[in-house]
C-alpha cells in the first residue's frame, strides 16, 4: 500500500487521512499484517470500522487520500 505521495506504508507509520472519523484524522498503523490501525491520540483504541476501507482509494476519484506523516519509531533511540 502506498500513500498519496507513493510512499510505501510500514508498521508504525502515522497517517493523516485528510478528513475526520469520530473527530480524528491521525491514525497509527501498528501492523500491516494482520492490519491493525489505532487512533493517533490513544494507541489502545483500535479503529473499529473496516480498516482496509480506511486505506482504500476514494470511491469518487479512485485516488488514495491518506498520507504518511511520520512513524511512532522516529523518537526511539537505536539500541533502546
Amino acid at each position: 500500500m502506498e500513500d498519496i505521495k507513493k510512499q510505501r506504508l510500514k508498521d508504525g507509520d502515522i497517517i493523516d487521512i485528510h478528513q475526520t472519523v469520530n473527530g480524528q484524522r491521525y491514525f497509527v498503523v501498528l501492523q500491516k499484517r494482520p492490519l491493525d490501525i489505532r487512533y493517533g491520540y490513544d494507541l489502545t483504541r483500535k479503529y473499529e470500522y473496516d480498516q482496509k476501507d480506511l486505506l482504500a482509494p476514494s470511491k469518487p476519484t479512485y485516488e488514495v487520500d491518506w498520507e504518511i506523516i511520520g512513524s511512532i519509531y522516529d523518537n526511539i533511540p537505536n539500541g533502546a
